[in-house]
């Protein structure tokens, strides 16, 4: 006795056992009710959805001895005969082998003769992007007008290699991937009335490697069939089908968690060792990354994990951000692209997970500024706190544009700060001149002001005989006494400053690389100072 396979055995008969087009479905039913046929459909979409499979229901609906009835009754002998594929009224051709102009002739001349048994000639062309473009023009005359007694039926995966000659002259009807809940719940039922356990872990991994093809999955349930055991679950799937297991997927996104790199490798040349696809690897990946950032947005938004998503909390990998899980994801998908055309598809995954591995950590900006606002808080405090560790008088420190903090003994706004407050209300161009200025504490009358070398307009700015009458008016207003400044330019001018400050350098005066340091150290060095990498 011949075996018949499950994708055959289990071929829907009605219009409602058809799973994930219930679009299609419904409009060919009521069509039929209302007796609304079209003399010629375009059916479109990918493999294994159901294409071939509705436009036999069409037929057996309009051949039914019952009918025409919206759902065929799949027991009289016309169903029978159009579902055993022996209907002389139902003609298939495949236009992959049949698609020369001959062929297109052939089908004018037969399409004359009236059916032998039932009310209607199905002329069912499947992969019809096959045929030629003579053998398309053959048949546009006999599209557009087929005797009374005639149903095209056209199905392609490729709909934009049809013509649009043809398809102008055709109802189409898009059949869409079928989604992973609804091939599951098929699987379900035809393991069920096989009487084969399988868990719903092992379901879900069947329905993804499917890939929305509901004969896939079939035929994926019916391998598993053959294997004879008595329980299945998702490592029994992996083991017969040859794909990686979950874990290897978990062992790899925890060692980029941890940002190892060796680790990462190492799992890598594990897995292909064991005898894994690299195609197949980078794939499993980028469908594990994907999980993770879906189980991760689901809690962050404090939702429900969807099932069949990683839930595992104590995995490194769980630590990874949602910014992290899309920068990763998207180092995948351009492996996989590149695999694809490439004769070293284990190579590019290699390197996807250096660096992936290698990758820094995302810090939200608001992270960053708030760490940013610290370290400036710090400084100051290091620079004009109390008393020092020798337990002597405290320097005097310097007093800095945006570098520096306020003088000791001053309030708030005075000192130097206060100066370029002050020019700030009154003449803004200038306090921008002098904002990587340093100025040390007034020795009586006299204030140094040191300035890094810029360039001459900014020299000649600065040496302005208007803008230092303005400058030194806004240093005796803030010092409350009369003020005399001297310009001192030079890039050594400023450390010179903050020793004669008796300072302890940037750091203590809040420079900007001092800020820079102690935020690389907050983050453990994990942010990159860009003018380091120059």
């Amino acid at each position: 006795m011949s075996y018949l396979v499950l994708a055959r055995k289990w071929r829907p008969e009605t219009f409602s056992q058809v799973v994930g087009q219930r679009h299609v479905v419904t409009t060919l039913a009521a069509a039929v009710r209302t007796n609304r046929i079209a003399h010629a459909y375009l059916f479109t979409g990918p493999r294994g959805v159901g294409k071939t499979t509705v436009a036999r229901i069409l037929a057996k609906a309009l051949n039914c001895e019952k009918g025409p009835a919206e759902e065929p009754c799949a027991t009289c002998t016309s169903c029978t005969e159009i579902a055993n594929g022996k209907s002389l009224d139902v003609i298939e051709i495949d236009g992959a082998s049949n698609r020369r102009i001959e062929d297109a002739r052939g089908i004018r001349e037969t399409v004359q003769y009236a059916p032998l048994s039932g009310r209607m000639k199905v002329y069912i062309i499947d992969e019809a992007h096959m045929l030629t473009r003579e053998a398309f023009n053959a048949l546009l005359k006999t599209l557009e007008e087929p005797p009374p007694h005639v149903v095209f039926v056209l199905a392609t995966t490729e709909p934009s290699k049809i013509p649009d000659t043809i398809a102008s002259r055709c109802q189409r009807f898009d059949f869409h991937r079928v989604a992973a809940a609804d091939i599951e719940a098929r699987l379900s039922e035809i393991a069920d009335a096989e009487g084969m356990a399988i868990d719903e872990a092992a379901l879900r991994l069947l329905a993804a490697r499917a890939d929305g093809s509901v004969r896939d999955a079939e035929s994926l349930l019916d391998q598993l069939l053959s294997a004879g055991m008595e329980k299945v679950g998702p490592d029994d799937v992996a083991a017969v089908l040859g794909i990686p297991r979950t874990e290897v997927f978990l062992s790899l996104t925890d060692c980029i968690a941890a940002r190892d790199t060796g680790a990462a490798l190492k799992a890598f040349a594990a897995a292909l060792d064991a005898g894994f696809d690299p195609g197949d690897l980078v794939d499993g990946l980028a469908e594990h990354l994907r999980g993770l950032l879906v189980a991760t947005a689901a809690r962050t938004s404090g939702g429900p994990v969807p099932p069949g998503q990683p839930e595992e909390q104590e995995r490194p990998s769980a630590s990874l951000t949602e910014d992290e899980l899309v920068r990763l994801l998207k180092i995948a998908i351009d492996a996989q692209v590149q695999a694809r055309w490439s004769t070293q598809p284990g190579f590019l995954l290699e390197l996807a997970l250096a660096r992936m591995a290698r990758m820094p950590r995302t810090l939200e900006l608001s992270e960053v500024v708030r760490a940013l606002e610290g370290a400036r808080a710090d400084t100051p405090r290091a620079a004009s706190g109390g008393a020092p560790r020798d337990g002597g008088s405290s320097a005097v420190p310097p007093v800095g544009g945006r570098e520096a903090a306020a003088t000791a003994s001053g309030p708030s706004g005075s000192g130097w700060d206060g100066v370029l407050t002050c020019l700030r209300t009154r003449k803004p161009a200038l306090a921008a001149f002098l904002t990587d200025a340093v100025a040390a504490e007034p020795r009586g009358s006299d204030l140094e002001v040191h300035v890094p070398n810029g360039s001459t307009f900014h020299r000649q700015q600065l040496q302005d005989r208007g803008n230092m009458t303005l400058l030194e008016k806004a240093a005796s207003d803030v010092f409350g006494r009369a003020i005399k400044v001297r310009l001192a330019f030079g890039e050594t001018a400023v450390p010179q400053a903050r020793s004669r400050a008796g300072t302890r350098g940037p750091e203590a005066a809040g420079s900007t690389d001092a800020v820079v340091k102690k935020v690389i150290e907050m983050f453990d060095g994990e942010i990159t100072d860009s003018r380091r990498e120059d």
